[in-house]
């Protein structure tokens, strides 16, 4: 009788604490664009994607079948991403691709490896970018492509971007399922910082967008692509004033960090 009490309470154990983990885990979730991706993140007064609009957008999710953020593919194995979205274990992480409906895959890939630059955050919301590595290679087909990487900066204020993302299309609301897309103007640097309400969280490696109140970023959307008129990968989802209300939202560059990007992905294959 006692081994039997003895066992019982083992399970019990056993399941309570994978229950705690369970709930860490989600909450971790809901914190990543909640607290981590300050201030926010998502697409407000955008769209419905049209079928395969977007091949290189991808759904980062974790294995609790929650999206977590966006993100890009620029190879057979390769996702671009803000390093805000690495906050999960890369164990816990899966990228879906070659579809506008994260809850009906095209294809899904567990994830092997993956780096975010060792300054991020440093200053605070600087640097924000990583590489995620997929397990199994990315078949290329109509719905699922890579993208062109912007090698220098041409942009000029008032010129056209557009942002897709799986983001709420409002403040604390729920992600939507249909990938959205939104026109925007980018903006540049200095009138960037002037807008802001704290301009030291505009750095070098950032660039900006914004066209007028209602229109922008939410969360959801950290880490997903801003596209050139060309259809060129241009800024990485880092963060903005939630959401939406008037103010710039602010992207990594890919161009800036085109160098990091190359450099890492040779560092993490001879690791693999």
């Amino acid at each position: 009788m006692k081994f039997l009490i003895l066992v019982s309470a083992l399970l019990i154990f056993a399941q309570c604490g994978f229950a705690r983990h369970v709930r860490l885990a989600r909450k971790l979730s809901r914190q990543l664009d909640l607290d981590v991706v300050r201030p926010e993140s998502r697409i407000v007064g955008g769209s419905d994607a049209p079928e395969g609009w977007a091949p290189y957008q991808v759904s980062i999710m974790n294995t609790f079948g929650e999206h977590v953020c966006g993100g890009s593919i620029i190879g057979e194995h390769w996702i671009l991403t803000a390093a805000h979205c690495l906050e999960w274990s890369i164990q816990y992480l899966k990228i879906v691709t070659g579809t506008n409906d994260y809850t009906k895959p095209g294809a899904e890939h567990l994830v092997d490896a993956a780096a975010k630059h060792s300054s991020h955050d440093k200053p605070m919301y600087h640097n924000d970018i990583a590489l995620i590595h997929t397990a199994t290679p990315i078949v290329f087909n109509n719905r699922t492509q890579p993208i062109q990487l912007a090698s220098k900066q041409s942009l000029k204020t008032g010129d056209k971007v557009t942002l897709s993302g799986w983001g709420s299309p409002r403040a604390w609301g729920r992600y939507v399922t249909q990938l959205q897309k939104i026109d925007l103007a980018y903006l540049e640097r200095d009138r960037c910082r002037a807008q802001v309400r704290n301009a030291s969280w505009v750095g070098d490696g950032h660039i900006c967008s914004f066209t007028k109140e209602g229109e922008g970023s939410c969360h959801g959307d950290s880490g997903g692509p801003l596209v050139d008129a060309n259809q060129t990968l241009v800024g990485v989802v880092n963060w903005g004033e939630a959401c939406a209300l008037g103010y710039p939202d602010v992207y990594a560059s890919v161009a800036y960090y085109l160098d990091w990007i190359k450099k890492t992905k040779v560092e993490l294959e001879k690791s693999l």
